[in-house]
């Protein structure tokens, strides 16, 4: 199975087309488990969305931008 995601390794996390995060196993792939991940709206005002580096943050900023364009 292939997956689209934005990796985010200050977070040990990982970001889907959805923009759904998904957190990372020991091994870097993606957990799908469910109850493992949650929509980036319900990370706003978390200490997850604080504790990501300032790359990650400017990345995923345009990844969910990017997605959200495309899905309209």
């Amino acid at each position: 199975m292939s997956l689209n995601v934005l990796m985010l390794e200050s977070v040990g996390s990982c970001i889907d087309t959805d923009n759904v995060i998904h957190p990372l196993n020991v091994d870097g792939t993606p957990d799908m488990s469910d109850g493992m991940s949650t929509h980036v709206d319900d990370c706003v005002d978390g200490e997850w969305l604080g504790s990501l580096s300032s790359e990650d943050s400017s990345a995923m900023n345009e990844w969910v931008l990017k997605n959200n364009k495309e899905k309209k």
